[in-house]
């Protein structure tokens, strides 16, 4: 009977210190919940965390992004096609008149390469403005050869120009459902380093030659253009997306200040002019010729003028956008 009591006891000593240490488990508090009822709490309620405060910019619009981009550029280039023809309509003149044949011709400078990167800095979701600078050229190279009862010349041109647009513009994204947005960029630009460089010549069969270079041109003022531009971006993520876009331009400029031309032949020393580059227009009976000219005074006894030169056009780019 004495152990059976003794027994017992233990038995209720080990429940009373079961039943304690649910009472106050550590950290609870000092409310009891008998272990019968804890099926009416949601357990997974106390294991959500407490609001935190969100990064900054976590799902926010990024303010700054880098478009970079590079593709076709084309020029009008209107006087500086016209005052590079001279030799190739007098030929073209020869052969009306039925004085030999030519095959080959001048090619036009328009298309080259443009290429840049412009800073965007996001005033709204859809609306940015924005800087950059880029690189264009636009270049080409003609030939014709003449020839007439065994007599035979190749006529050869080439020129390029170039310059470095330095942009500021505004730039508008229009989300057209899913991950396509409608793109749109207006500004103006500041074309620094214009420059023009062209050669034309006369070269014999026998070796023999002669060329007419432009060269070392400055300028005065400042080059100021306008553009616009429409394409749309795909985004592979909201951090990176790809875009193709057609700009338009207006960038017609005045004369250089002055040019230096050089006269160079297989058999003398070269013979070099600074002055002031003219168009000079004539007529040789039907036929109109035009022709580059260096002076250092205006023409006389023809028509002249001063060229413009236009690098006015349009471009087709493709690119990577990259928001940050």
């Amino acid at each position: 009977m004495r152990n059976k009591l003794s027994v017992l006891i233990l038995i209720l000593g080990c429940l009373s210190l079961g039943t304690l240490a649910w009472a106050a488990p550590p950290g609870t508090g000092d409310r009891p919940v008998a272990p019968g009822l804890n099926f009416l709490f949601d357990k997974d309620v106390f294991a959500i965390p407490g609001a935190q405060a969100e990064p900054a910019g976590s799902g926010g619009v990024s303010k700054f992004s880098l478009k970079l981009y590079g593709g076709y550029n084309h020029m009008l280039a209107g006087d500086v096609n016209e005052g590079s023809r001279f030799y190739f309509d007098l030929v073209d003149y020869y052969v009306a008149e039925g004085n030999g044949t030519a095959t080959g011709g001048y090619k036009p400078l328009h298309g080259g390469y443009n290429f840049g990167a412009d800073l965007i800095y996001q005033i709204t979701p859809t609306l940015g403005i924005g800087v950059g600078a880029g690189y264009m050229r636009s270049a080409a190279d003609s030939l014709m050869t003449y020839s007439d009862e065994g007599f035979s010349v190749d006529l050869v041109t080439n020129a390029a120009l170039s310059a470095v647009p330095i942009r500021l513009g505004l730039f508008l994204d229009v989300p057209m459902g899913g991950k396509l947005a409608l793109t749109a960029n207006a500004g103006a630009a500041y074309y620094a380093g214009l420059k023009y460089d062209a050669m034309q010549g006369l070269e014999y069969p026998d070796g023999s030659w002669m060329h007419q270079t432009l060269g070392q041109t400055t300028r005065s003022g400042a080059d100021i253009g306008f553009h616009g531009s429409l394409g749309f971006e795909y985004k592979l993520s909201p951090k990176m997306g790809l875009f193709v876009e057609a700009v338009g331009r207006y960038a017609k400029f005045k004369n250089f200040t002055t040019v230096t031309g050089t006269t160079e032949s297989s058999d003398g020393t070269p013979d070099t002019t600074e002055g002031v580059l003219y168009i000079v227009n004539d007529t040789i009976g039907t036929q109109e010729i035009s022709m580059f000219v260096v002076s250092d005074t205006p023409p006389t006894e023809v028509t002249y003028r001063e060229p413009k030169f236009d690098l006015g056009g349009f471009s087709l780019h493709a690119g990577i956008r990259i928001r940050f």
